[in-house]
């Protein structure tokens, strides 16, 4: 349009504001929500010695699932790797789909 504004099309650029925090200045809040690599590991899990006891790979989990599920994410399953809730919610809702059993998550994963 020939009667436009040419200011309008600008973007105003201002400097962000400076406000006073609620914590107090001593805290430091980390800069990353990434575990330390000693948080991460959790040693061998419930799930690794009951798929032990029924014979089970991870493959079986992996074709059980109807979500996702990968060998990596049931591989660090069994290992301790640290999982996220929902990772291991898949990891759990395979396994029950695997073995016909529906044990609690907190009999699979001790953390």
């Amino acid at each position: 349009m020939s009667g436009s504004d040419p200011s309008a099309n600008d973007t105003v650029h201002s400097e962000p504001v400076q406000s006073e925090s609620v914590l107090s200045e001593s805290v430091q809040l980390p800069r990353t929500h990434r575990r330390q690599p000693e948080e991460r590991e959790q040693g061998v899990q419930p799930l690794a010695i009951l798929m032990q006891r029924l014979q089970l790979s991870a493959h079986d989990l992996v074709s059980a699932s109807p979500r996702q599920l990968t060998h990596k994410m049931v591989s660090r399953a069994v290992k301790g790797r640290w999982l996220t809730i929902n990772s291991r919610r898949q990891v759990h809702e395979a396994f029950c789909l695997a073995t016909g059993t529906a044990p609690l998550i907190s009999e699979l994963f001790n953390y």
